[in-house]
C-alpha cells in the first residue's frame, strides 16, 4: 500500500479567489476554465480540493465532482464521466424527461449503459450484429454527440439550484474526444455559467486550452514550506541543512518530498550524494518482494493511476514479465464487461506489439462504432504502418478487422490515398479471408466513391472481381446470397455514377427482391434497409420520384429509428415543391437523431424557398451553433442578412463562410456585395474578383464585378465583364446589363443587338420598353 501525506497548498487559496472571481466576471468572450498549472506532484489536486472546501468568499457551496482525464487510466471521456454519471443518475429519477429529450446522444455515446429514461429503440446501426454492421457514421457525427452531451449537462445544471464545479486532474492527457468537447465549451459557453470547470495540468497547458482560461501556477515549496509541510506530516524537525537537500532533490514538489521522507523512515537519505530516483530504488530494495509485489498488483488493479513517486517507481523498475503478467489478469477480470473499453492502460502495457493489437482490437472496434474517430486514431495510428502487425495471421481475426475498419474510416476522410495501399496488402496477404468481399468491396467504394477525382475503371474491376471471388469461393457459404447482394450493391454505385441507371435499378431491385424472399425482414435487416435506400436513390436520379417516395418509405418502415433516412427523403420532398410533407420529415429526423445540423441546414433552404426568413434564419443560427465550420449555414445567414439591409451583419457571416470554404465562390460574390453596400468598393472588388477565380465560370459573379467596375468609371472592364456573363448564363438580366452599358460606350449598334437578345431570353417588358425609348433617342440624335 502507498502513504499519501497531504499535498495542501494554503498559500495558494487568495491565487485561486482571484480565478474564481475573474471566471464569475462572465465577460461574453472571457475565461471559460479555471486552469491551475505545475510539474506532477506539486499538489494541485489536494490544494484545489481544500480551497473549495474552505469556501469563505460567502458563495454556495458547490457540489464538487472530480475524476482523472487520463485517457489511457480512464477512457475516451475520462475527466467528465463522473459528472455524467451524476448527471445521469440524479436526472433519472428527478427529471427523466431530460434525459429523454438528449436519448439519441447518450445512448449512442454510451452504448454499453441503459437507461429507464430512454424513450426510442436504437435504430439498426446500434443494434446489428458487429459482422453485419456495414454502415459506420460519418467522421463529424462525434460532434453531433458531443453537442448533444453538451445540451444534457446544460439542461440538467439549469435545474439543479446547487452550483457544480468539475475538477479534472491529469488535464494534460485528456483523449482528443474531451478536448472537442472542451471546444464547444469554450465556444458555446453557456455551461460555464452554471458549472465551473478546474483543470489539473502538469507542466503547460494545451494552447487552446490556455487561450480560454484563467491560469494559476503554483510555484516549488520554498525550503520554509518544505520544513513546515515535513512537520505538519508529523515527522521529526530535520536539520536546517537536510531541509536544504531534501528541498532540491524533491524540486519543491510535496509528493516527492513525501516519498523522500519515506526513505528517510527506513534510513535511506544521503541526499548530497544520490539522485531521486536512486532514493527510491533504495528504499524498495528493502521492502521485500512481497511488498514490493502487493505494491505493483494494487497500483496496476487501480489502473495505474496512482502519481505517488513511490508505486510509480515500483511499476517502472518491477520484472517486466511480471507487470505484464498482471495487467493480464486484470484485463481478464474486464473482459465483456463495460470496463474493458474504460481502461486501455492494461492493454497498453502488454510488451509485444502484436500482443497488444489482439488485446486492443475488441476495444479498437467499440471505439470505432461509436463514432470517436479521433481518440481512436490517437490510440491507434502507431500500429498503421508496422508491416508485421498489417499481416499478422490470419485474415479474419478481431485485428485484422481493426486495420479493415481503419481503412474504411480513412476513405470516408477522404484519405483514400491511405486506405488503397493497406486493402491491397490485405488482399495479396489474405485472399482467402472470410473479410475478401469487404474488402474488394472497400476497394471499389474507395476508387469510385470516396477517392478525388474518383476513378470508375478500376472500381468497376474490383466490384467485378469481387462478384467472381463471391461465386467461385463463397457459394457453399451459409451467407451466400447476403455476401453477392451486398457486392452488387457496390457495382450498382458504380453503374449510377457511369450514368448507367437503368442497370444500377436492376441490380439493386433484383437484389432487394432476393433478400426479402431467402431471409425475410428480421435477418441482415440492416443490409435491407441499406439496399433499399440505395434502391430509392437510383429512382430519385432517374426522376420517377412517386417510385422514390415509396421506397424511401420502406427504407424507414425497416428502420424507423434512424433519422438520416426521414432527412433524405425530406431532401426529395423540397426539391419537387412538397414542403409541407418535407417539413414533417425533418422534424422526425431531428427527433431521432443527435444535434442533427444537416437536417437544420436542408430546412433552412426549405424556408428560403417558401420565404420564411425568420424560421431560416433560426436554423441557419442553430447549424452555426452546433458546427461552425459549416460553411454553408454561414452563407445563408449572410444572404439573408444581406437582403435585409443588415451589411454588416452580413459581411461577418459571409468572412466567416470563406474562411471555412475559400473555394466558395458564391460566398466570395455575396461578400463582395456586402463591401459594395458598405461604401468599401475597392475590397468589393478584389471579393469579386476572387469568386470569379474560384469558378470562372460563375455568371452572377461575373455581372456584379462588372457593376462595380461600372461604378468606377472602368467601361471597357466592365463590358468585358458582362461577356462573361452573357456567354456564360441565359439570364436575360445580364443581357439587359450589358445593353445599357454599350450604349453609355456609345455602341447603340451593339446595345440595339444585346436588347433584341434581351427580349428573347424573356427580360422585363417595361425595361425593355424603356431601354428602347433610350435607343431610339439617341439613334434618332445621331440622324
Amino acid at each position: 500500500m502507498t502513504t499519501h501525506h497531504s499535498r495542501v497548498r494554503p498559500a495558494l487559496f487568495p491565487a485561486l479567489d482571484d480565478a474564481r472571481r475573474q471566471l464569475a466576471a462572465r465577460e461574453p468572450d472571457g475565461p471559460v476554465f479555471l486552469l491551475v498549472t505545475a510539474p506532477d506532484g506539486s499538489g494541485k489536486a489536494d490544494t484545489v480540493h481544500a480551497w473549495l472546501a474552505a469556501g469563505g468568499d460567502g458563495r454556495p457551496a458547490d457540489r464538487v465532482v472530480s475524476g482523472s482525464g487520463d485517457k489511457l487510466t480512464h477512457g475516451y471521456f475520462a475527466g467528465f464521466q463522473p459528472l455524467v454519471d451524476h448527471a445521469l443518475a440524479v436526472a433519472e429519477v428527478e427529471h427523466p424527461d431530460l434525459v429523454a429529450n438528449a436519448e439519441q446522444s447518450l445512448k449512442r455515446f454510451f452504448p454499453l449503459r441503459e437507461s429507464p429514461a430512454y424513450r426510442t429503440p436504437r435504430d439498426l446501426t446500434g443494434i446489428a450484429s458487429r459482422e453485419e454492421r456495414t454502415r459506420f457514421y460519418f467522421h463529424d457525427y462525434q460532434g453531433k454527440l458531443l453537442n448533444g452531451l453538451y445540451e444534457f449537462l446544460d439542461a440538467f445544471l439549469a435545474v439543479t439550484p446547487q452550483p457544480y464545479t468539475l475538477v479534472v486532474d491529469n488535464a494534460e492527457r485528456l483523449s482528443p474526444t474531451v478536448s472537442q468537447f472542451l471546444d464547444i465549451v469554450a465556444r458555446r459557453r453557456t455551461l460555464s455559467r452554471r458549472l465551473t470547470i478546474v483543470l489539473l495540468v502538469d507542466g503547460e497547458p494545451d494552447v487552446a486550452l490556455a487561450e480560454h482560461g484563467v491560469r494559476v501556477t503554483l510555484p516549488p515549496l520554498t525550503r520554509a514550506e518544505a520544513r513546515e509541510t515535513i512537520l505538519g506530516w508529523g515527522f521529526a524537525a530535520p536539520a536546517a541543512k537536510q531541509v536544504d537537500n531534501l528541498w532540491r532533490l524533491a524540486q519543491g514538489r510535496p509528493a516527492r518530498l513525501s516519498a523522500l521522507m519515506r526513505c528517510a523512515e527506513r534510513n535511506v537519505t544521503m541526499p548530497g550524494y544520490l539522485t531521486f530516483e536512486t532514493h527510491l530504488d533504495l528504499y524498495l530494495s528493502l521492502l521485500g518482494e512481497r511488498a514490493r509485489y502487493d505494491l505493483l498488483t494494487g497500483y496496476v488493479r487501480e489502473h495505474c493511476a496512482d502519481d505517488d513517486p513511490v508505486a510509480v517507481r515500483n511499476y517502472e523498475t518491477f520484472d517486466a514479465g511480471t507487470r505484464e503478467r498482471v495487467h493480464r489478469e486484470v484485463l481478464a477480470d474486464l473482459a465483456g464487461t463495460p470496463e474493458e473499453i474504460v481502461h486501455p492502460v492494461h492493454h497498453c502495457g502488454l510488451r509485444d506489439a502484436a500482443d497488444r493489437m489482439v488485446a486492443l482490437a475488441p476495444l479498437s472496434i467499440s471505439l470505432q462504432e461509436i463514432g470517436l474517430y479521433n481518440t481512436w486514431f490517437d490510440l491507434f495510428s502507431r500500429y498503421w504502418a508496422d508491416p508485421q502487425l498489417r499481416t499478422l495471421p490470419g485474415g479474419g481475426q478481431p485485428h485484422n478487422l481493426v486495420y479493415l475498419r481503419m481503412a474504411f474510416v480513412l476513405y470516408s476522410l477522404k484519405l483514400a490515398h491511405v486506405s488503397i495501399p493497406y486493402l491491397d496488402t490485405f488482399y495479396h496477404h489474405f485472399p482467402q479471408s472470410f473479410y475478401t468481399p469487404t474488402v474488394l468491396y472497400s476497394q471499389s467504394m474507395a476508387h469510385g466513391r470516396y477517392q478525388t477525382p474518383p476513378d470508375l475503371v478500376t472500381a468497376e474491376r474490383f466490384a467485378l472481381l469481387n462478384l467472381e471471388r463471391i461465386s467461385s469461393d463463397f457459394r457453399d457459404h451459409p451467407k451466400y446470397e447476403y455476401i453477392k447482394v451486398f457486392a452488387e450493391n457496390a457495382l450498382a454505385y458504380i453503374r449510377a455514377r457511369q450514368g448507367r441507371l437503368d442497370e444500377a435499378l436492376t441490380l439493386c431491385t433484383e437484389g432487394m427482391a432476393r433478400m426479402q424472399r431467402i431471409y425475410g425482414d428480421d435477418r441482415y435487416a440492416l443490409h435491407q434497409s441499406i439496399l433499399v435506400y440505395n434502391t430509392a436513390q437510383i429512382y430519385e436520379l432517374v426522376k420517377d420520384h412517386d417510385r422514390a417516395y415509396e421506397v424511401y418509405q420502406r427504407t424507414i418502415s425497416l428502420d424507423p429509428n434512424y433519422g438520416e433516412y426521414a432527412n433524405d427523403l425530406a431532401n426529395m420532398l423540397q426539391r419537387i415543391g412538397r414542403h409541407e410533407e418535407a417539413l414533417a420529415y425533418y422534424e422526425r429526423a431531428l427527433a431521432l437523431c443527435p444535434p442533427y445540423y444537416e437536417a437544420h441546414l436542408n430546412r433552412a433552404r426549405l424556408y428560403v424557398q417558401t420565404g420564411e426568413t425568420a424560421a431560416a434564419e433560426a436554423d441557419f443560427r442553430r447549424v452555426v451553433e452546433l458546427n461552425p465550420e459549416e460553411a454553408r449555414a454561414h452563407l445563408g445567414l449572410g444572404t439573408l442578412q444581406l437582403k435585409r439591409g443588415d451589411a454588416a451583419g452580413a459581411l461577418a457571416s459571409l468572412d466567416a463562410a470563406v474562411y471555412h470554404d475559400p473555394g466558395n465562390a458564391q460566398a466570395w460574390n455575396n461578400r463582395g456585395l456586402a463591401l459594395v453596400e458598405l461604401g468599401r468598393a475597392d475590397e468589393a472588388e478584389q471579393s469579386l474578383r476572387t469568386a470569379v477565380d474560384r469558378d470562372p465560370r460563375f455568371a452572377e459573379g461575373w455581372n456584379n464585378l462588372a457593376h462595380v467596375l461600372h461604378t468606377n468609371g472602368r467601361l471597357v472592364e466592365a463590358l468585358h465583364c458582362l461577356d462573361h456573363s452573357v456567354r456564360l448564363s441565359d439570364d436575360p438580366d445580364y443581357a439587359y446589363n450589358r445593353a445599357l452599358l454599350r450604349l453609355e460606350s456609345g455602341d447603340p449598334a451593339g446595345a440595339q443587338a444585346d436588347t433584341a437578345l434581351a427580349a428573347e431570353r424573356g427580360a422585363d417588358a417595361a425595361d425593355l420598353t424603356e431601354l428602347r425609348t433610350r435607343l431610339s433617342r439617341v439613334t434618332g440624335a445621331r440622324r
